[in-house]
């Protein structure tokens, strides 16, 4: 039992790409259930391979601040290149089936060209001390996070109904879902640079802690879950949406506080609460699955 914990533990890297590649799928699949769709597994794959092939590639760019911020992880990639072949192999082969079956779309550009705009210097960017300059999404302040949370915000939802060419009823609900996960994905990825600050000053990344600080940065994801709790709340007593959207939508801007609570309290262990925060996706999926039964 310590020995398969041990090994647990070495793989924990590789594991949350794998997990977050399958949460991504599982969220295609429940948007498919949730609007009625019928279910087309090759969708739901093709879109864990190319979240699994952009998160994996993106774990070969961070190397300098993962050594500060997470020097296992670090270290694990640096000695498996195997993976960023895999994640190579993951994009074509996600690519190849979608245009076999004449379904590949401008999403699907639009996430590939993000992804690698997100971890290569392929975006030209102005700044007086240097000029033009290529930068990477992930180096512009807090655009990074906005961009991130849009697309999956977006694209959990645009990438079923494009491959369907299905018709949307009820447009407004369907866009509080989306903006309830962008939300969601704010939370995440701006907290996530929260606990990452040290490492990201180490390496000259512009993150919104490390040039605002990490205490005005929660009092702004706080000031806009209390913000989007008061607008479900609205929209619920104006008739905009029923009481189990609202309850779904008010638990997606809850939620954060669960993961945000426990590491302030220092207690529980970092890969815990990278765990709960990637767990959004978990219960984005389920609260749809859920709603799509009524």
């Amino acid at each position: 039992m310590e020995t398969l914990k041990l090994r647990i533990g070495e793989l924990k890297p590789v594991l949350i790409l794998f997990y977050l590649s399958f949460m991504g799928c599982l969220s295609v699949f429940a948007v498919q259930m949730y609007l009625g769709l019928r279910f087309q597994p090759l969708i739901c794959l093709c879109s864990m391979g190319i979240i699994f092939g952009i998160y994996t590639s993106n774990r070969f760019t961070d190397t300098e601040e993962d050594f500060t911020n997470d020097i296992q992880k670090a270290l694990f990639f640096q000695h498996k290149r195997i993976y960023y072949a895999l994640a190579i192999a993951a994009l074509g082969m996600s690519l190849g089936i979608l245009l076999f079956q004449g379904k590949l779309n401008w999403l699907h550009f639009l996430l590939i060209g993000m992804g690698f705009c997100y971890s290569y210097r392929l975006v030209p960017w102005y700044a007086p001390a240097r000029g033009f300059h290529l930068v990477r999404i992930k180096e512009m302040t807090f655009i990074k996070n906005l961009a991130v949370s849009f697309l999956w915000g977006g694209s959990v939802f645009m990438v079923p109904i494009l491959y369907s060419a299905a018709r949307v009823s009820a447009p407004f609900t369907l866009i509080q879902l989306g903006v309830g996960l962008f939300l969601s994905t704010l939370n995440n990825t701006l907290f996530d640079d929260i606990l990452d600050e040290d490492g990201d000053r180490v390496a000259g990344i512009k993150t919104l802690p490390t040039t605002w600080g990490s205490r005005n940065s929660l009092r702004l994801l706080w000031t806009l879950d209390a913000a989007w709790l008061a607008w479900v709340g609205a929209c619920c007593a104006l008739g905009k949406i029923d009481l189990p959207h609202t309850l779904f939508l008010g638990f997606l801007g809850l939620y954060p506080l669960a993961y945000m609570g426990l590491s302030r309290l220092g207690r529980t262990p970092k890969a815990w609460i990278d765990f709960l925060m990637e767990s959004d996706l978990l219960y984005f999926s389920l609260g749809l699955l859920i709603l799509s039964l009524r």
